[in-house]
C-alpha cells in the first residue's frame, strides 16, 4: 500500500511565533487539533533562542500549499487567517538553520530521521533543570 505522506517536515517555531505557527498548522493541516501542534519551546539554538518543534510526515504538496494564499479550511472555519498569514510570511523551507525571525522547515523524504533534521536546523534539546 502506498501512502500519500511521502515527505518528512521538521518545523522549528521560535517561541515568540508559536501562536501564529499554530494557526498556520491549523490552516495547512487536516484536523481541528492542529492548532496545538507547537506547545513547549523545548529546543534551543547555539545562542540560547528557544523553539517549539514538530516533525511529521507530509503530503508532497506541502510546500506548494504553504506558498498559496491562505483560507480557513472546512475543519476550522473560524481559524485566525491573519495570524496564519503572518506565520506564512516568515516560513523558510530548506533555507538553513533556525533563527528567531523565521519559522524554519527541513523538508525531505519521509524516511529521513527527525534527529538529522533537528541537527540540520542547528537545534538541541534544552537541558533539564530537574535535580
Amino acid at each position: 500500500m502506498t501512502t500519500q505522506y511521502q515527505q518528512r517536515a521538521t518545523i522549528a517555531a521560535p517561541a515568540q511565533h508559536i501562536q501564529d505557527a499554530n494557526q498556520l498548522a491549523l490552516c495547512l493541516g487536516e484536523s481541528s487539533a492542529d492548532d496545538q501542534t507547537f506547545t513547549t519551546a523545548s529546543y534551543q539554538d547555539a545562542q540560547g533562542n528557544l523553539y517549539a518543534l514538530c516533525s511529521t510526515v507530509a503530503k508532497s504538496i506541502f510546500a506548494d500549499l504553504a506558498g498559496q494564499p491562505l483560507q480557513a479550511p472546512d475543519h476550522a472555519p473560524d481559524m485566525d487567517v491573519e495570524a496564519a498569514t503572518r506565520a506564512q510570511g516568515i516560513l523558510q523551507i530548506n533555507g538553513g538553520t533556525a533563527s528567531p525571525d523565521v519559522i524554519a522547515v527541513i523538508l525531505g523524504d519521509r524516511k529521513e530521521s527527525a534527529q538529522d533534521h533537528i541537527a540540520a536546523l542547528g537545534l538541541s534539546r534544552v537541558p533539564s533543570t530537574i535535580e
